[in-house]
């Protein structure tokens, strides 16, 4: 006896008394006692599960004769299953399902390949149609030869219509986009675009191959990075409270592909589909219109509001009609006080002349004027200084009716300047003070050393040393030259003073203008100051275009070229590199001096032009010759500089990092970077400080 357990079903087998070597005496019993007791009841479950289930389950022998369906294969076609059992496929199919179906049946029996998703229209009993969505699988017996087919199946007619109605839908939908005088777009769920219409191209310029999907229409419709965060912000928000069928419009200016930019009122509608269509409006002119409506209806409003300054209006003879708090309060008056008021009431003669003036050529030429000084008298009598523009008023027809300007209050900066000059005054009487101070003593201690050297040469052996008669006379040199300094800076201050544009300076030298080739100019000015700089151990490099020429006064381009290349020289420990580059960059043309140096400190970079600033403190000048490391640099020099490029109409920039190790102007470099206990290396010096002076010319077209 023996059995077993198959498919939750009990099964019992009993084996009789045979030899053991019979084994296909035994296998003929086992199958036997198997399709007896298994068969019917795995049969039994297999139709239960194939009536359970949705889906309709077939099968139909090679000629297409069913030999088995389940309860959903009757309910779809309405017939009983005995009515279905050998029925054809041609009983309900029309000619052309069934070819199509034999066609495809034919293509499974050779290939062996199921079809899947393949459909069919059946004809019920009752006539009417339905359409299935089926799979067909070849069916073979023990043996493995073919014997018929099998298959599940899926009514999909409900789905079918659903899509053919669709589809109409779609068509209408398509006929009328196609001739909708907006744009109009459709938006998938994933974001892409899947249909735009005609006047979307004729609108944007953009077609589906430009914009493919939202994120490339953002990109491209908003190319301001700033703005396109804050739509795409807007419609994120207005999302999350959208709702299928829901219409909610919002305005952006977009980019067209032209680069043109419209006003477009975007007027989305979520389908119940998931998908989003939306219908943009250009509405460019009428938003114009609606704006310069407002404009006008609220001129007064949006400039009173919008600036804090003075505004004011007059008619053509000079009276007020309009006017805002600010001049109220400016010239201590009531509005009742002010309107009708004439100029010439709050201002002196020489100033409502000027006005006059000024006014009567805004009338002539149409074109306003800006940025001109008024003074106003108060009511009470005090003086006030604004800054005024003016224009021409119309009226409807275009003809000029009055003026109206804005006006700030530059009592203050006025002062302000007053006060600076009065300083200048007093920094240039100390100066005229301390050069006259000097200018005698000097004198009468040069005679005295002189008188005392004669005398101390005459004594064997010589009380004092010649070395120190040198250096009384070095630094008697150099009290002599900063005499002569502050002259020249007192001379400097006092033009600038009485020429504020630099028109009538007396600058030399008075040569004329040459043609320069900059390359080989530089080549052989660096040749000379390298000879006087020959006991530094300093590399200088020479950079940039050789054929670049420049039109200049050649002695002036010496002196600048010497003074800044000196400069550098005198600020860069021994060890250290200098670079010189020529360069230009569309019309201007750059004259470079970069070195490595010590650098300036932020505090003295504020007075690196006005002739007072030195590169180190004067207690650390010591006695130190010309192109020494921390000879210290004059500001008088950088002062010249800066006047010489308000006189030819050039520029002088500078720009300066401090050595990381020398924080302060009181702060001493060892003068060579191998002496130097913070670098390792020449690199480490090069990448602690430095400074770049440039001169930058103009460059005139032709």
């Amino acid at each position: 006896m023996g059995g077993g357990t198959f498919l939750g079903t009990r099964y019992r087998l009993t084996i009789e008394e045979f030899p053991l070597s019979d084994e296909q005496a035994i296998e003929e019993m086992l199958m036997k006692e198997w399709n007896e007791q298994m068969v019917p009841e795995i049969e039994q479950k297999y139709r239960s599960i194939l009536n359970d289930i949705e889906e309709l389950y077939y099968e139909v022998d090679l000629a297409g004769n069913l030999t088995l369906s389940n309860d959903s294969m009757s309910k779809v076609l309405g017939y009983s299953k005995d009515e279905l059992i050998g029925m054809n496929n041609q009983q309900y199919m029309d000619e052309e399902t069934s070819k199509k179906v034999y066609q495809m049946f034919n293509q499974v029996y050779r290939t062996g390949v199921p079809a899947k998703a393949f459909d069919w229209e059946l004809i019920r009993k009752d006539g009417t149609r339905r359409i299935l969505e089926t799979s067909i699988s070849l069916m073979h017996d023990l043996e493995g030869r073919p014997i018929g087919f099998y298959g599940i199946g899926r009514d999909i007619t409900d789905r079918k219509r659903a899509e053919e109605e669709l589809c109409a839908e779609k068509q209408k939908f398509q006929v009328l986009s196609e001739n909708a005088p907006f744009a109009m777009v459709m938006i998938n769920q994933d974001g892409t675009f899947r249909y735009i219409n005609p006047r979307f191209k004729e609108l944007f310029g953009y077609d589906l191959t430009d914009v493919p999907n939202g994120r490339t229409w953002f990109r491209k419709a908003y190319p301001d990075p700033r703005y396109r965060h804050n739509v795409i912000l807007a419609w994120k928000q207005d999302l999350k409270s959208f709702k299928p069928g829901e219409k909610r419009s919002k305005v952006f200016i977009v980019t067209c592909k032209d680069g043109s930019e419209k006003i477009i009122n975007f007027i989305p509608v979520q389908l119940e589909t998931g998908e989003n269509l939306m219908a943009c409006e250009d509405i460019t002119e009428r938003k114009r219109a609606e704006r310069a409506l407002r404009e006008s209806e609220e001129k007064y409003r949006t400039i009173l509001n919008s600036i804090e300054e003075g505004y004011y209006e007059v008619d053509l003879a000079g009276n007020f009609t309009f006017s805002n708090d600010f001049l109220l309060k400016s010239l201590g008056y009531t509005r009742e006080e002010l309107e009708g008021l004439n100029n010439r009431r709050y201002m002196s003669p020489e100033t409502a002349k000027l006005v006059f003036n000024t006014f009567n050529e805004v009338y002539r030429t149409g074109n306003p004027k800006r940025d001109f000084e008024w003074e106003l008298i108060n009511k009470d009598g005090t003086k006030r200084f604004v800054e005024v523009s003016v224009s021409l008023m119309r009226d409807g027809k275009g003809e000029p009716k009055g003026f109206y300007g804005t006006a700030r209050d530059i009592t203050e900066r006025r002062q302000a300047e007053e006060q600076e000059r009065n300083l200048r005054r007093a920094k240039d009487k100390v100066l005229h003070h301390l050069s006259h101070e000097l200018r005698t003593p000097v004198s009468v201690i040069q005679g005295n050393i002189r008188v005392l050297k004669r005398k101390v040469q005459k004594q064997t052996p010589p009380i004092v040393g010649e070395e120190m008669f040198d250096l009384f006379e070095r630094n008697l040199g150099r009290l002599s030259l900063i005499q002569l300094e502050a002259d020249e800076i007192i001379r400097f201050n006092g033009e600038m003073e009485k020429s504020p544009h630099m028109e009538a300076l007396d600058i030399p030298p008075s040569a004329g203008v040459e043609r320069i080739s900059l390359y080989s100019f530089a080549q052989k000015v660096l040749g000379e100051v390298k000879e006087k700089a020959s006991h530094r151990d300093i590399q200088i490099t020479l950079e940039g275009a050789k054929d670049l020429t420049l039109n200049a006064n050649p002695e002036l381009l010496e002196g600048m070229f010497i003074g800044l290349l000196k400069n550098a020289i005198e600020n860069t420990p021994d060890e250290g590199v200098i670079r010189i580059g020529l360069d230009q960059k569309a019309k201007w043309i750059q004259l470079k001096f970069i070195d490595f140096g010590i650098g300036v400190t932020k505090e003295s970079q504020r007075r690196l032009f006005d002739g007072f600033f030195h590169t180190l403190d004067t207690e650390l000048y010591g006695s130190k010759k010309p192109y020494d490391f921390g000879a210290g640099g004059k500001g008088l020099d950088l002062l010249r500089m800066k006047v010489y490029s308000q006189r030819f109409g050039f520029d002088i920039s500078a720009a300066s990092q401090r050595c990381l190790y020398l924080s302060t102007d009181r702060d001493l470099c060892p003068g060579r970077i191998s002496k130097c206990g913070h670098c390792r290396a020449r690199e480490d010096c090069f990448n602690s400080g430095g400074s770049t002076f440039c001169l930058t010319f103009n460059v005139p077209e032709g």
